[in-house]
């Protein structure tokens, strides 16, 4: 009996034991207490096994501070973190939750981790030779899970983070101005000719307004890039804020980006939000004297368009476009659209910018012989203008499609791809503009590393010439950055 009794409670014991231990294990997955130690900004890689491949480069960071792990929401904008639960500790153990895409993912391991290497099943193509991957040591791999939309278990991964800098500084100044929160009605118009044609779903769009003051003498509108990073145009509206206009930003990536995915968000639909922006500040505030266009990467490329005469006539509010600003303009090589007499347009470039380099849009000024395209160059590399980015560096991760692929238009507004090296090419009026042709331009154009932050002095230039040309309306050759 005293046997049996011994038993029990040898079994009450361990199972107490076991009760404990299911207990701990949840929080154990997760990081300890936050710490600094392991502050600044990662670029991240991930391969994911399963029945979808997963892109290698994101194309967006995660920033630690404080220990807390945040999303810039850059790049492709992809992650969406639980920032409560989402930290590092003190011994380099980090635990990310988050969804990338909508697919629910976990991100857990150590920063210190020496591993060199996992076997990682890539579909598309082999990652390092023979299905390894190896990663920075300095940093480490770590074990990743994700759960695809309709699949009914998480699926392995193995994602390497890499430390590019210190955490981002912002550049944050008192604003007592009042800001005018407005609502346009915008279209998803995935390409250009549904844009002409004047379809696609509605979609609502906010904009910021200031110096509603200065309406009368014009106004200009920030658009933005495919990201919902909002930092620089933020940082644009300022430098421009001081030239006696109406300014406005338009946040048109984020219900695109913040809700299920139905498509990128393209120039087309950068630049109908725009026209959407004029339209509705018309109806609100009167008839407006001009409006300049800002932007950077795909919103310049939406700012270029602007200038087509095909689509002037579809929109008469275009026709107060008078000026547009194309930072770290994303040029085509060959347009051959009828383009307006009635806009200036800017093309501007760090003249070590690997990712939208100042060569192809001079390609572009040989092939259209258009006298009101200037192109602008100025010392730095991609975004070499903006305060939100650190100091120049070479990023291997940075992703850029140019220098491999050229962009291409016919007459007809039609675009076609066509890789540099002759090998293969898209032809948008043939094979369409939805899911294949997003597939295609992946596969095929997309590649790494580039020269990319701030640079002072061009910085300084640049901003310069900005005020000679709105302000003083000096012309284009007395220009710093002025580039035959």
């Amino acid at each position: 009996m005293l046997e049996i009794m011994l038993r029990i409670l040898k079994n009450i014991k361990n199972n107490f034991i076991i009760l404990i231990f299911l207990f701990l294990i949840g929080p154990v997955l997760a990081a300890g207490k936050p710490s600094s130690k392991y502050d600044g900004a990662y670029t991240f890689s991930d391969y994911c096994r399963g029945s979808k491949n997963s892109n290698a480069y994101d194309g967006s960071q995660f920033i630690i501070k404080d220990g807390m792990v945040t999303n810039d929401r850059g790049g492709a904008g992809r992650w969406t973190l639980d920032e409560k639960k989402s930290r590092v500790d003190d011994k380099g153990k980090i635990y990310i939750k988050g969804e990338r895409r909508g697919n629910k993912s976990i991100i857990s391991g150590n920063l210190n981790d020496d591993e060199k290497k996992h076997s990682v099943y890539q579909f598309k193509r082999k990652v390092g030779g023979k299905s390894q991957y190896y990663g920075d040591k300095k940093y480490g791999n770590l074990k990743m899970k994700r759960k695809y939309k309709g699949d009914s278990d998480y699926v392995p991964c193995v994602i390497n983070l890499k430390r590019i800098g210190d955490v981002p500084k912002k550049v944050v100044s008192k604003d007592d101005r009042k800001v005018t929160e407005i609502t346009i009605t915008s279209k998803n118009t995935n390409d250009d000719l549904t844009l002409l044609n004047d379809q696609g779903k509605d979609e609502k769009i906010r904009v910021e307004l200031r110096n509603l003051d200065s309406i009368s003498n014009g106004l200009i509108i920030v658009v933005p890039s495919s990201t919902p990073n909002m930092d620089d145009e933020v940082y644009y509206e300022k430098q421009v804020s001081k030239y006696g206009y109406a300014t406005a930003i338009v946040y048109g990536a984020e219900p695109r980006y913040q809700k299920k995915f139905t498509g990128s968000y393209t120039s087309s639909m950068i630049l109908y939000d725009a026209i959407a922006t004029i339209e509705e500040v018309t109806k609100l505030y009167g008839k407006i004297k001009e409006v300049i266009l800002i932007g950077s990467s795909t919103g310049s490329l939406a700012i270029f368009k602007a200038g087509w005469q095909d689509l002037r006539d579809k929109y008469p509010s275009m026709n107060l476009i008078t000026k547009g600003f194309m930072i770290n303009a994303a040029c085509p090589d060959i347009s051959e659209v009828n383009f307006s007499d009635k806009i200036k347009m800017f093309a501007i470039n760090g003249q070590q910018d690997e990712s939208t380099p100042p060569w192809v849009c001079k390609n572009l000024k040989d092939s259209s012989k258009n006298p009101n395209l200037y192109l602008l160059t100025y010392s730095g590399g991609h975004h070499f203008e903006s305060r939100m980015y650190p100091p120049s560096r070479y990023d291997t991760e940075s992703a850029h499609a140019l220098p491999t692929c050229s962009l291409n238009y016919k007459s007809n507004l039609h675009q076609v791809i066509k890789r540099r090296d002759g090998s293969k090419e898209w032809n948008g009026e043939n094979q369409g503009y939805k899911k294949d042709q997003k597939k295609w331009f992946g596969e095929n154009c997309i590649d790494k590393g580039t020269l990319q932050g701030y640079e002072e002095y061009g910085a300084k230039q640049f901003w310069n010439d900005v005020k000679s040309i709105i302000v003083d309306k000096k012309d284009a050759k007395s220009l710093k950055g002025y580039t035959e």
